[in-house]
């Protein structure tokens, strides 16, 4: 009896890190804008370290096949005009219709006049582009993270951040392909 059970102890272990390479594989770009802040850059990069954690992570985090190179003009562009149409074009310049799931995300200092809650301050935007012309859900694909959740108040704003951000990519990995426009001045 104790050698059964001691088999499938084995077996449970060997198949364990099987099941982690489940979670859905995605590469995400990181545009960081002009206006962002140091701590408002690391706070994003730790939210989404936090979805591709190896053992509690949403995603399977995976490198890019793209040259981040391409991507560089568009931290001059505003989310207002511009940001959408260089993300989306640079993001499937390179790609074809076998390569992995890609997002765009982007860091950007907190508008007043975009919404969200700043009574806390320094709350920052966050933007996701996928491989469609247009957002599929622009609300949810348009968001804010707080950089001081992970440290005050328990964990329930960072659980918020890390709900948003996941909602974000989600979003931006369902946009139904097609070719980007940018819009008229």
């Amino acid at each position: 009896m104790a050698t059964w059970v001691g088999l499938a102890a084995a077996l449970v272990l060997q198949t364990a890190p099987e099941a982690q390479d489940q979670r859905p594989e995605v590469a995400v770009v990181v545009i960081t804008l002009d206006s962002v802040r140091h701590g408002q850059i690391k706070h994003g990069r730790d939210v989404l370290a936090a979805l591709g954690d190896e053992r509690f992570g949403r995603y399977r985090l995976i490198d890019t096949t793209l040259p981040l190179d391409d991507f560089r003009s568009c931290e001059d562009d505003s989310p207002a005009y511009g940001l959408d149409f260089c993300a989306r074009y640079s993001l499937q310049h390179g790609l074809t219709a076998d390569s992995p799931r890609h997002v765009v995300v982007a860091f950007d200092d907190r508008s007043p006049v975009a919404g969200g809650s700043l009574s806390r301050g320094g709350e920052m935007r966050v933007l996701c582009f996928g491989r469609g012309a247009v957002a599929a859900d622009a609300k949810v694909q348009d968001t804010w993270l707080w950089p001081g959740s992970a440290r005050i108040h328990g964990v329930n704003d960072w659980n918020r951040d890390q709900d948003a951000l996941a909602a974000c990519i989600e979003a931006a990995l369902s946009e139904t392909p097609g070719v980007p426009r940018p819009r008229p001045l």
